[in-house]
């Protein structure tokens, strides 16, 4: 029965995968493509289910197999949610001219040189595109880069060994690879664990793996193999190389850094030391260069996600907090979960800490982009929490309405709200059945 489940469920996301790609991203599909979204999280959540309940080792090749189906199906579409890849490549471009990326945006006329026609079309693909004559693929070009410097040595990196002319397909193409060697990684770390490998199916098979990090091609999926080293490694007691890993993470991509707490339980000063130091030596040769324009977008994101006005934080919008008593009490919820993490005793599993952190952070600042919750994804798998899924499709509701008409907060909070409860079910369920012997969330059944 599992094995025809199995298949079942392979299919049905096989074909809302399809489906989605045929609806023609966020700003044609509309609500159309949410719903199609919304039932492949239903299909994948129930294929994944079954697919727990095959042999271990039947179970593995069918994820791997798997997941080289959904990542081969997520190549067949330019990107359908996001358009940052486009940036990346800009970046890259710029770096391979000799320019700081943090130095000018995009629009800055000292740059005019380096504007290719493709992610600069004429007049005639402007408006094929729906825009204004002189427009770029790339959003924001008034703003210098957001993205850290590890990320920007990736960008250049593709800059230098993609073909020419190949645009934004061998991006997907390579980040595809990157996806399918995080799943393996995490099959890795969770036999390392004693876990069963055949988890990472809650990465491998997600709507999320195939549409953020292969059809968007987000920068977010390099940064995610560097946090599950980061993890493996501190689960294993080494704290100079999992605060190392935590660190390069963090110069990828930001969000990482909020998992630092949760590596702190065993020898902190080791982790704070290895962390620092990567991120200084990551950051120091761009402040030598450019000072504080290293922070490039960051304070306008964080304007322009309403984060500065405190009005951002829409589930302690709920109990009537907003503006700076929100930003006050999201910043002491925060840190009291963050001093849980790095000094409790129990559990000793930095795993289970992370847990803690992502939920904190996410359930208070319920941010808009679906792809952030990669991190979400990551930690399920390796702390089989499956609940943790209900927080990482949370934010494409509210992504949505953002894009498409700016009404964010009553759907944002409804979508948030659903998953908190979730994550309060989970727990009370987790809390009931505590004193009875476990029940795996994984049947890891007879070898074969």
């Amino acid at each position: 029965m599992a094995a025809l489940l199995t298949a079942v469920g392979v299919v049905a996301c096989l074909a809302l995968e399809l489906r989605f790609n045929h609806l023609g991203g966020i700003l044609v599909g509309r609500y159309g493509l949410l719903w199609v979204l919304i039932a492949w999280w239903a299909a994948f959540a129930a294929a994944a289910w079954a697919v727990l309940h095959l042999p271990r080792r039947v179970a593995v090749a069918v994820v791997l197999a798997g997941a080289v189906v959904f990542s081969g199906a997520a190549l067949s579409k330019e990107p359908q949610l996001s358009d940052d890849l486009f940036r990346y490549m800009w970046d890259g471009s710029v770096q391979a001219n000799g320019i700081n990326p943090y130095t000018y945006p995009p629009d800055d006329p000292r740059l005019a040189p380096l504007r290719d026609p493709w992610l600069w079309p004429d007049v005639a693909t402007c408006a094929k595109l729906g825009r204004a004559p002189g427009c770029t693929r790339m959003n924001r070009p008034a703003e210098r880069t957001i993205y850290p410097p590890v990320a920007q040595a990736w960008f250049r990196v593709l800059h230098e060994v993609l073909p020419d002319g190949s645009r934004h397909k061998s991006l997907q193409v390579t980040h595809a690879l990157v996806g399918l060697g995080l799943t393996v990684l995490l099959m890795g770390a969770l036999a390392g664990l004693g876990r069963n490998p055949a988890l990472a199916v809650l990465w491998a098979w997600s709507p999320l793996a195939s549409v953020e990090m292969v059809m968007d091609a987000h920068v977010d999926v390099l940064a995610l193999v560097a946090v599950v080293g980061a993890l493996w490694a501190l689960e294993r007691r080494r704290p100079a190389l999992g605060g190392g890993l935590l660190g390069v993470a963090i110069v990828i991509k930001l969000i990482p850094g909020v998992l630092l707490p949760a590596g702190l339980r065993n020898r902190p000063l080791r982790v704070l030391a290895a962390t620092g130091g990567v991120v200084g030596l990551a950051y120091l040769p761009h402040v030598l260069t450019v000072g504080p324009k290293v922070l490039g977008y960051l304070p306008g994101y964080l304007r322009e996600e309403n984060y500065s006005e405190g009005g951002r934080f829409l589930l302690l919008g709920l109990a009537g907090l907003h503006g700076d008593v929100a930003q006050v009490v999201a910043v002491l919820v925060v840190a009291a979960v963050a001093a849980l993490a790095a000094l409790r005793r129990e559990p000793p599993s930095a795993v289970t800490r992370a847990r803690w952190m992502l939920v904190a952070v996410f359930l208070v600042a319920t941010p808009v982009q679906p792809w952030y919750a990669g991190l979400l994804v990551a930690v399920a798998v390796l702390d089989a929490s499956w609940e943790l899924l209900a927080l990482a499709a949370a934010a494409y509701p509210l992504y949505f309405a953002s894009v498409l008409d700016g009404n964010t907060v009553r759907i944002g909070t409804i979508s948030y709200g659903l998953a908190a409860l979730v994550l309060v079910a989970a727990f009370v369920w987790r809390r009931a059945h505590a004193s009875r012997p476990p029940v795996p969330l994984a049947v890891p059944g007879p070898a074969a």
